[in-house]
């Protein structure tokens, strides 16, 4: 992880260095998703990637059984 000391600016603006933006894809335009949670903020590029990077978080969990249960599930919805 890298850590870059940034600066709030005027009406809380805050400028993504040039080296995170390029780490996670950000250009002028593009589209972000900004999470936070206890004292900390995560910027995250593209919420198709981000999407990507979340698929399967979990699996552990269900023991690769998850879409199994989704599917069954939304059966069950369609009967009543």
């Amino acid at each position: 992880m890298q850590v870059i000391p940034i600066t709030i600016g005027k009406k809380a603006q805050v400028v993504i260095p040039k080296k995170a933006r390029e780490a996670i894809g950000l250009k002028e335009g593009s589209k972000a998703i900004l999470m936070y949670e206890h004292g900390r903020i995560i910027i995250m590029g593209d919420p198709k990637r981000a999407g990507e990077l979340l698929e399967g978080l979990g699996k552990e969990i269900w023991g690769g059984k998850g879409e199994e249960y989704l599917e069954k599930e939304r059966n069950s919805w369609d009967r009543k």
